[in-house]
């Protein structure tokens, strides 16, 4: 295992790369959270009680009432599909480079425990029962390890360009 430690813009980028499930699946989450929020505000009765005979400022606040929460949960849900359709192309790519890692090799597990089931270090260290320093040598050998590969560059170059175009238009 060679201990390449430091940053470089390549070994970033790679970490980026890998990351992307993870950042589709944090997206996700928010949206999913966004849609319990306003779900909660529609079946929400107002403030006040059902005896009143005047409505009260807070319901009056509410741009468009419940018409307007509908099209925003509907909205909601529209971007959550699209959320979904991200998780799972971002999962493919990011499984796609990691098949570039020797297969039952410790690296790889780490890679993917780290990348695709989105563990924290601690977690995976007590499952392969090492210390977080072994894990980390053995993450950094995976880099090192994909940054050798031609197919890595390309992998990340397609991405970066991808992500440079969404960003401009």
């Amino acid at each position: 295992m060679s201990m390449t430690r430091g940053t470089n813009p390549e070994r970033e980028a790679v970490k980026e790369y890998l990351q992307q499930y993870h950042d589709a699946k944090v997206k996700k989450r928010i949206l999913e959270e966004r849609h319990r929020t306003l779900s909660a505000e529609l079946r929400d009765p107002g403030v006040g009680s059902t005896y009143r005979t005047t409505p009260t400022a807070k319901r009056q606040a509410r741009e468009g009432g419940a018409v307007s929460l509908v099209y925003r949960i509907s909205e909601v849900e529209e971007r959550i599909d699209q959320q979904r359709e991200a998780m799972a192309k971002a999962v493919l790519h990011v499984m796609d480079m990691i098949d570039i890692l020797p297969q039952n090799s410790m690296e790889r597990t780490v890679v993917e425990m780290r990348h695709i089931d989105c563990k924290p270090w601690e977690k995976i260290a007590q499952a392969v029962h090492m210390s977080r320093s072994r894990i980390f040598d053995y993450y950094n050998a995976a880099l090192d390890t994909l940054l050798a590969c031609k197919r890595t560059g390309k992998l990340v170059g397609e991405y970066m360009a991808g992500k440079e175009k969404n960003k401009h238009g």
